[in-house]
């Protein structure tokens, strides 16, 4: 079994880290390989004969030709391009796992590679005293093992885009829309719920759009954040970039938090609204936020969701059992 790609970006982080959990516990070499001839964020698993694609872009777009592949793994899938060949990746979570131990085992010419650099930097960061997200911080053995119940307190720390900063019209659009969002939901949230915790980025956009949601620079360091997280019941999500979802959900999901989102776009297996998260109508309903906060208060069902999905996230994200799932399916295939 052998791992291909490129260079190493933090998109892939979540499948590097579970590759070699999967090798640690399975008692087996971590092959790891570069080869330039791999698409940007994208790598190749080969495995019993098999050629198997990660496309871990943020775009619905594909990355490379699913055909040219025995099997083609997505994040951001359209449920219309879902079929035999092409599955959905789910949620792209940005952890980590025993990160120097990982360095100690990568070849030297994917860990020199100049793409790599921010990465491995980050990876060599033990401490956190050089980025806000190095991969100690984001160690999943530092994921809570068992949900706990808070009082079903609410929690939505975001940021703002600017429009200007984008070419695309349509973007530009897209930008205006999530930015009222994420304003006016956390003013919603503060104003009806005393005991969350919400606000924004402090940036100059926030800043000239929203001063008085600024959130503390301490609080938007992701240590900070993630050890807050592990105190709030019901976390707040929306559309990212290319309206597919960002790191967000998926954070929630392995912490085990109720989610309320938008709409989501994207094809994901066996994830249900009413069991793994509630929807707002449409991307700018943040008038329905207070309702459905208040339907997860109801006899605590925000203690139901949030179970579920530390049972979801421990199928579908935890390195754990995230190699497996794929090889199980590379099986499944090789069965027909």
């Amino acid at each position: 079994m052998q791992l291909l790609l490129s260079t190493w970006t933090h998109h892939l982080n979540q499948l590097i880290y579970s590759f070699y959990y999967f090798c640690e516990k399975e008692k087996i070499e971590m092959n790891i390989k570069q080869d330039k001839s791999i698409v940007y964020n994208g790598a190749v698993l080969l495995i019993q004969g098999k050629s198997v694609f990660f496309d871990f872009s943020d775009d619905s777009l594909f990355l490379d030709i699913p055909k040219k592949f025995s099997l083609y793994f997505k994040r951001s899938l359209r449920e219309k391009d879902e079929n035999a060949n092409v599955i959905p990746l789910n949620f792209n979570v940005p952890l980590a796992y025993k990160s120097l131990s990982l360095l100690m085992n990568l070849k030297s010419d994917l860990l020199l590679d100049k793409g790599s650099r921010v990465e491995v930097l980050k990876a060599l960061d033990v401490y956190g005293f050089a980025s806000k997200s190095s991969h100690c911080i984001l160690d999943i053995r530092r994921y809570p093992e068992k949900i706990i119940d808070n009082g079903g307190k609410v929690l939505f720390h975001t940021r703002l885009w600017n429009p200007d900063n984008h070419p695309d019209e349509d973007e530009k659009e897209r930008r205006v829309l999530q930015n009222d969002f994420r304003i006016n939901a956390c003013r919603i949230i503060k104003k009806n719920f005393n005991d969350a915790s919400v606000g924004l980025f402090a940036d100059s956009l926030s800043k000239k759009l929203a001063p008085d949601l600024l959130l503390d620079p301490k609080e938007s360091k992701k240590d900070n954040y993630l050890k807050r997280l592990q105190y709030y019941d019901i976390g707040i999500a929306d559309d990212g970039l290319k309206n597919t979802p960002g790191w967000k959900i998926g954070e929630y999901l392995l912490f085990g938090k109720a989610v309320i989102t938008t709409p989501l776009h994207i094809a994901l297996n066996d994830f249900e609204e009413g069991v793994n998260y509630e929807m707002v109508s449409n991307r700018n309903a943040y008038l329905e936020l207070p309702d459905k906060i208040q339907g997860l208060l109801t006899n605590k069902k925000y203690m139901d969701i949030a179970s579920a999905n530390k049972d979801w996230s421990d199928k579908f994200l935890h390195p754990d059992c995230y190699i497996q799932r794929i090889l199980s399916i590379v099986e499944d295939r090789n069965s027909y």
